[in-house]
């Protein structure tokens, strides 16, 4: 039997044990594909310190996969061997309501990887066929595992919001998400797109990829620099990254009249609300937005393809294999001028 290296959680709040496993083999509709790049996210740390349960010990980590087809099972048509594709995390149905609609995410038979079943800190991972989206020789691995969801994520999220041409745009958080976040305002017609990061080396990266302002809460009222900004009206729309009450609190006081705030960043704590003065008077809607749908990544590859959105900020260190649980550390300790790591094969 062949075998491969995967780097497994195998007990919560301990650190990954990269092992041999045996090489998976995809059944009818499904492919092998050898990973080339897979991103760390926060996500993971979340599964490790068991913030977020995965469903089975051992399992291998890693959700934001690129590589190449090595192997096609029987009746995969649209694929060939040595295509470069990146994989939509979320294996479903395909068959019902939710997946039919456009709203794949929310299948009640989906399954994610590095999650639920074995994901990409691994040589090689087996996916239905239809989860597999091809890209050019133009974008990277590195940068090809991203799409996935670190600019996935933040462009359904927009998407949600219904940005109007000219509207202004508040991203609070520019890490993995909020770096993309930035461009995909732009793209998607905003006038003015504000970065807000408590960390300046950040901000600067947020300016060079398209942001018009930047504002670290630290060196000044937050929201006085808003309404300046704004010339007193507040954003159009407000996009949190974060995941902390005082920053979705902060993305809801900062819209204004008719203001939608977008909630991406995972928190469990909960947010006072108070419906006359947050809603009603301004008429805000606040929304939330879960991972990404099939549907997201032919726009984002041509996107990248074209190189409209420049992906070329989204990487900022990238490790092999081995090093996988340095890069975790990293994660968790926010090492300056961290944007996304990303874990690299031969």
């Amino acid at each position: 039997m062949k075998t491969m290296q995967a780097a497994q959680l195998t007990e919560i709040g301990k650190p990954l044990q990269v092992v041999d496993v045996p090489i998976p083999e995809p059944g009818p509709g499904e492919i092998l594909v050898k990973v080339r790049a897979a991103g760390i996210c926060s996500s993971d740390i979340h599964y490790q310190d068991g913030r977020s349960k995965v469903t089975k010990l051992p399992i291998t980590l890693g959700h934001e996969i690129s590589g190449e087809v090595a192997v096609c099972g029987e009746n995969v048509k649209r694929l060939n061997k040595g295509d470069r594709v990146s994989l939509f995390y979320l294996e479903t149905c395909g068959e019902c309501m939710m997946c039919n609609t456009g709203n794949d995410n929310y299948c009640s038979e989906a399954k994610m990887l590095g999650k639920d079943i074995d994901g990409g800190f691994a040589e090689y991972v087996v996916v239905p066929a239809r989860n597999a989206f091809p890209f050019p020789e133009s974008i990277p691995f590195s940068q090809a595992a991203l799409i996935t969801d670190a600019v996935a994520t933040p462009f359904h999220a927009l998407k949600r919001a219904k940005i109007q041409t000219g509207e202004s745009v508040l991203v609070l958080g520019i890490g993995g998400l909020g770096i993309h976040a930035v461009q995909i305002a732009k793209i998607m017609g905003a006038g003015q797109v504000i970065a807000m990061d408590l960390a300046d080396d950040k901000l600067e990266l947020a300016l060079k990829a398209g942001a018009t302002a930047a504002i670290n809460p630290k060196r000044g009222n937050a929201e006085d620099k808003v309404a300046s900004i704004t010339g007193g009206k507040g954003v159009n729309v407000a996009v949190e990254l974060i995941g902390l009450t005082t920053a979705i609190r902060q993305a809801i006081n900062f819209t204004g009249i008719g203001g939608r705030t977008v909630v991406v960043g995972i928190c469990p704590e909960e947010v006072a609300l108070n419906p006359y003065h947050d809603l009603l008077l301004r008429e805000r809607t606040i929304m939330g937005s879960a991972d990404q749908c099939r549907a997201d990544f032919p726009v984002i590859i041509e996107l990248a393809a074209q190189k409209r959105l420049d992906l070329t900020y989204s990487v900022s260190h990238e490790l092999p294999l081995d090093k996988v649980n340095t890069g975790l550390e990293m994660l968790k300790k926010k090492d300056e001028n961290l944007v996304r790591i990303v874990v690299t094969f031969p």
